[in-house]
């Protein structure tokens, strides 16, 4: 059994997805895998961008290649083009795995529906929280973020959660604007009827 989980940015799915049984859930972090993805096509991304996202190390700097994408829609469809193919067979293969051995396969991802996992799964858990609330958690989280950035990469993620209602598949809503508390107890209860 595959399960969707999304959210937009800090709506806390990752949260959510540390608050799952580990005997009984196997937690693929597609966003995670995207870093992997970047350098697996480091060539095609410098092509692309220029050498200004290289990081001193020979890394790509993600620090560096987000206000880039996040701030222009066409170069965000470049990057997606790049890295998407690779980050989708790769959440695929680890999900088969998954599942032969008995796990239920979670694929965490904010992107859930424009790569094409929703089709993949049989249920999905939407993580939602007010913009205030994920603009503070952003702002707190993550060091160089600024109001207006964050405003970019929302607006980027504008369409998640947009079609999972439409999908006919079952769409699990948590709410995560109260705190751990609220937060472990929906996925407690989520947990039960999963």
């Amino acid at each position: 059994m595959k399960i969707g989980l999304t959210g937009k940015s800090c709506a806390g799915k990752d949260t959510v997805a540390s608050l799952l049984d580990k005997s009984i859930f196997s937690v693929i972090d597609v966003d995670r895998l995207g870093h992997e993805a970047l350098e697996m096509n480091k060539e095609k991304l410098v092509s692309e961008f220029g050498d200004g996202i290289i990081a001193g190390d020979g890394s790509v700097d993600r620090k560096a290649l987000g206000p880039l994408v996040f701030s222009d829609t066409s170069k965000l469809e470049k990057l997606n083009a790049i890295t998407h193919p690779w980050m989708f067979s790769e959440t695929m293969r680890r999900a088969k795995q998954a599942e032969s051995e008995g796990m239920k396969a979670v694929i965490n991802a904010a992107l859930l529906e424009s790569m094409g996992f929703t089709n993949e799964c049989s249920s999905v858990i939407l993580v939602i929280a007010s913009y205030e609330t994920r603009l503070k958690r952003a702002l707190s989280r993550d060091s160089g973020m600024t109001a207006e950035k964050f405003r970019n990469r929302s607006e980027a993620q504008k369409d998640v959660g947009i079609s999972l209602f439409a999908s006919g598949k079952p769409v699990y809503t948590i709410i995560n604007d109260e705190g751990l508390d609220s937060l472990s107890r929906q996925v407690m209860f989520l947990c039960d009827r999963l």
